[in-house]
């Protein structure tokens, strides 16, 4: 999941996915290790949708609203032209 899915849960959805995930993650462990799973790269992915959750869940607790990103780089101010060194101003 990304952040902007995790953002339309509810706090209570959020501990609740959190949940899931740690158990998820413990029980991935034990499959590696007793060899049942090969594909060690669901660790990675559960860690990372922890974290994504943890930040959006310490967000909704703190009130902090989030802006997208695609509305900050539109207002980006455009960096003006450098005088070349071979120009000579008149």
């Amino acid at each position: 999941m990304n952040a902007q899915e995790f953002r339309q849960l509810s706090v209570e959805e959020l501990k609740g996915r959190l949940k899931q995930f740690k158990e998820e993650l413990v029980r991935s462990r034990f499959k590696v290790q007793s060899s049942e799973a090969r594909d060690t790269s669901v660790f990675k992915k559960i860690k990372r949708d922890v974290a994504r959750a943890q930040t959006v869940l310490t967000e909704k607790l703190m009130g902090v609203e989030v802006v997208s990103k695609k509305s900050v780089v539109a207002d980006k101010p455009k960096k003006a032209k450098k005088a070349s060194k071979g120009s000579k101003e008149v």
